[in-house]
C-alpha cells in the first residue's frame, strides 16, 4: 500500500459522494490544502481523521487500514521477507517503531519527536533532529520528513537552535544541522557551519563531549572550513594527561581534584576525529591522538556502562546557567570508536556489542536507559554504531574478487 493508493481511494469515494474538497474539509474540521495534500498522495492524513473520513463515507473503515498499511509498507512483490532476526529486521522495526510514534497534529501534519518516546510531552528541537538522523541511518524512506525539516529550519535563532532553553546550545545545533544537511537541501554547508560557530562559546572549550559533538558535523559538512580546524585542535587540548596518556575526561578545567578517563568522552572523540581523518586531512597529530585513544579503549576491562553529566550552559546577559544533564550511551561509542580500527581483537568487540545489546527492547524495537527511559538518541547512537560495525567488520559473499 502506498501514499498514492490512499489518496486516489480518498478521492474516489469524495466524488463518489458528489461532495468537494472543501466540503469535505469543513465536515471532518481540517483546511482544504490537507485534503488536497492527501489525495495527490503527498501526505497521509492522521488515523484519527482517517477514521472520521471512514464514518462520513460509511467506507466499513477502510480508509483507516489503508493509512496503517501504507505507514508500514511490505518489501517489494509483496511478500514479507523472513530475515531470521538479522540487523535487517532490526532496523526494519526500529524505523516502522518510530514511524508509528512520529507526533502529528490535529490535522495529521508530522511534526517531530519527543525526548522521552514512551512519555506524552511535546516534540523538542533535538528529539526531532535525532529522529530525523535515525531515520536517514535506517533507510526508513517512508517516513516523510517534508514539514518535519522545515518547521525545524524555522526554529533557528541569532545562536542557532537553542531547544527548550535560551542560549548557546552547541549540541542541539551540531544536531541539527547534521539532520538537515542529510535529509534535504534547505540548510547549506555555508549557513550550517555559520549557525555552529554561533553556537559555540569559551565554556563549550572545556566540555569534550560539546567539542566532539561540534567537530562531527564540522568535518561532515565543511573539512576544509577554518572551524572544523579550531574544532580538532580545541579538542585536542581538552584532553588530560593520566600517567602519561592523553585522553579524555568529562570536563577540563584549572585545580580538578583526581579526575578520571571517560571511556564515552574518549569514544566520542575518537568518531569525530576519524570523521576529520577520513576526508584526507592530513594531521598526524590527530592520527597519533585517535591511535592512543583507541588503543587504550581496546584495553579497557570495565564494563562500557552509560554514564550521566551535568552541563552547566551559561546564558546571554549574565543569567544563570542553565543546568542539562547528559546522558551518554558508552557502548555504542565504544564500538563506533573501534569500527575503524586496525586488528581489534573479537573479544573487545564482542564486549561492546553484547553491552549495546542488553539495552535493546525487542518488544518495541528500540533502546532503553537502565531506568526504563525510552529517549530518542540512544536508539540514534545504537543503529549508528550497529550499521558502523556492520560495514568495518562484515564480508559477505557478494563482494567483486580481488583484481589479479
Amino acid at each position: 500500500m502506498t501514499v498514492a493508493e490512499v489518496g486516489r481511494e480518498l478521492r474516489r469515494l469524495r466524488k463518489a459522494a458528489g461532495l468537494t474538497q472543501a466540503d469535505v474539509a469543513r465536515i471532518i474540521g481540517v483546511t482544504r490544502a490537507n485534503l488536497t495534500q492527501w489525495e495527490t498522495g503527498r501526505y497521509l492524513p492522521s488515523v484519527e481523521n482517517a477514521r472520521l473520513l471512514d464514518d462520513h463515507f460509511r467506507a466499513a473503515n477502510s480508509l483507516v487500514r489503508m493509512v496503517e498499511a501504507a505507514r508500514s509498507p511490505a518489501p517489494a512483490g509483496g511478500a514479507l521477507l523472513s530475515t531470521g532476526g538479522s540487523l535487517l529486521e532490526v532496523f526494519r522495526r526500529a524505523g516502522h517503531s518510530l514511524a508509528g510514534l512520529l507526533i502529528r497534529d490535529e490535522n495529521g501534519r508530522a511534526v517531530g519527536w519527543r525526548h522521552n518516546l514512551q512519555q506524552t510531552s511535546e516534540q523538542t528541537t533535538l528529539a526531532t533532529a535525532y529522529g530525523i538522523s535515525a531515520t536517514v541511518v535506517l533507510g526508513a524512506t517512508y517516513i516523510d520528513l517534508h514539514d518535519i525539516v522545515e518547521d525545524l529550519y524555522a526554529k533557528r535563532s541569532d545562536f542557532g537552535w537553542q531547544g527548550r532553553s535560551a542560549g548557546r546550545r552547541p549540541e542541539v545545533t551540531a544536531a541539527v544541522v547534521d539532520a538537515l544537511c542529510q535529509a534535504s537541501t534547505v540548510l547549506s554547508a555555508e549557513e550550517g557551519l555559520q549557525h555552529l560557530e554561533n553556537s559555540l562559546d569559551e565554556y563549550s572549550r572545556t566540555r569534550p563531549f560539546l567539542l566532539a559533538t561540534a567537530l562531527r558535523t564540522s568535518a561532515r559538512i565543511g573539512p576544509d572550513a577554518p572551524l572544523t580546524r579550531r574544532l580538532a585542535d580545541d579538542l585536542l587540548a581538552a584532553r588530560l594527561d593520566f600517567d602519561g596518556v592523553l585522553l579524555w575526561g568529562e570536563k577540563k578545567e584549572p585545580r580538578l581534584v583526581s579526575p578520571e578517563p571517560s571511556a564515552a568522552h574518549t569514544a566520542r572523540a575518537v568518531v569525530a576525529l576519524r570523521v576529520l581523518l577520513r576526508t584526507g586531512e592530513d594531521r598526524p597529530d590527530v592520527r597519533d591522538a585517535v591511535d592512543v585513544a583507541t588503543e587504550w579503549l581496546v584495553d579497557r576491562t570495565h564494563p562500557d556502562d552509560g554514564i550521566m553529566e551535568e552541563l552547566a550552559l551559561p546564558q546571554p546577559g549574565g543569567r544563570q546557567s542553565v543546568r542539562v544533564n547528559i546522558k551518554h550511551f558508552t557502548s555504542a561509542w565504544v564500538v563506533q570508536a573501534l569500527a575503524e580500527a586496525p586488528q581489534v581483537p573479537a573479544v573487545r568487540l564482542s564486549r561492546a556489542l553484547s553491552s549495546l545489546w542488553e539495552r535493546y527492547e525487542a518488544g518495541v524495537g528500540l533502546w532503553a536507559w537502565g531506568s526504563g527511559d525510552l529517549p530518542i538518541w540512544m536508539t540514534l547512537d545504537a543503529v549508528t554504531a550497529l550499521r558502523s560495525a556492520a560495514l568495518a567488520f562484515t564480508a559477505p559473499p557478494f563482494l567483486p574478487p580481488a583484481a589479479e
